[in-house]
């Protein structure tokens, strides 16, 4: 055999071998996945969640609303009784990342301004960042700029007028032991 199709042999094998991987890879991600997706839909909707008909969870309750406690309770004006209000607890390490996350709230949305209670882990500084899911798809819809097609909110109200995340400096707030009431005003850029 000379040593061109020795080569063209073995490039076939590595390709065969390939194909093979890749496959193999498809089949375990997609049966991984289909697993996660299993998992999250068997958990029943929570009370709420079934007589609002929204697709709500016993995790995505709001705290009870308490002087005593070290939590933020939110004051959030600008929104309707249609979906779902959105709040999340943010501290300073991976701001507005999804591993920043310290807390997901979701709670009916109604009329006028809502009252939301979020305990926190310990008195520190953290950020609060929401929107009014009014299609409630659980999903912030965003226009083909990435900017939010829902209206939307933060803490301390800072007015971002370019293109960018908000800051961490623009954001945070001091949560004593005994909690702290701040107010956000949900922005429609329609």
């Amino acid at each position: 055999m000379t040593l061109y199709k020795e080569a063209i042999m073995k490039a076939n094998r590595s390709h065969i071998t390939f194909w093979k991987t890749s496959v193999l890879s498809a089949v375990f991600v997609t049966a991984f996945a289909g697993m996660a997706v299993a998992s999250e839909t068997e958990e029943p909707l929570s009370a709420l969640g079934e007589a609002r008909g929204l697709e709500l969870y016993d995790r995505d309750a709001s705290d009870p609303c308490r002087a005593d406690v070290s939590q933020v309770r939110v004051v959030v004006q600008n929104v309707t009784a249609e979906g779902i209000l959105k709040l999340e607890l943010f501290g300073e390490e991976n701001f507005m990342k999804r591993s920043g996350k310290l807390r997901n709230i979701r709670v009916p949305a109604d009329n006028g301004p809502m009252l939301v209670c979020i305990n926190v882990p310990t008195p520190g500084e953290y950020a609060v960042v929401g929107y009014h899911d009014k299609d409630a798809d659980r999903r912030l819809d965003k226009k083909w700029n990435f900017t939010p097609k829902e209206p939307y909110g933060l803490s301390n109200n800072p007015k971002i007028e370019s293109l960018r995340l908000p800051r961490w400096d623009e954001t945070r707030f001091d949560v004593p032991a005994e909690g702290r009431d701040i107010v956000i005003n949900l922005v429609d850029l329609g």
